[in-house]
């Protein structure tokens, strides 16, 4: 096999593909961060209702 003439060259070209950092969509949707949320709002309010406060001045 005759030597190559030319130098070989390789090109690294930009992914089109979409960041890591970007988050990927659930696949329940908003479920998930509707039960989340609610389940956070209960908790605040367990924690309102055990320390006795109405958070009034």
């Amino acid at each position: 096999m005759p030597q190559q003439t030319k130098p070989f060259i390789i090109e690294r070209k930009p992914s089109r593909k979409p960041k890591p950092d970007a988050q990927k969509p659930s696949i329940w949707g908003r479920l998930d961060a509707d039960i989340s949320q609610g389940l956070k709002d209960q908790r605040d309010e367990d924690h309102a209702a055990a320390t006795g406060g109405d958070d009034r001045a």
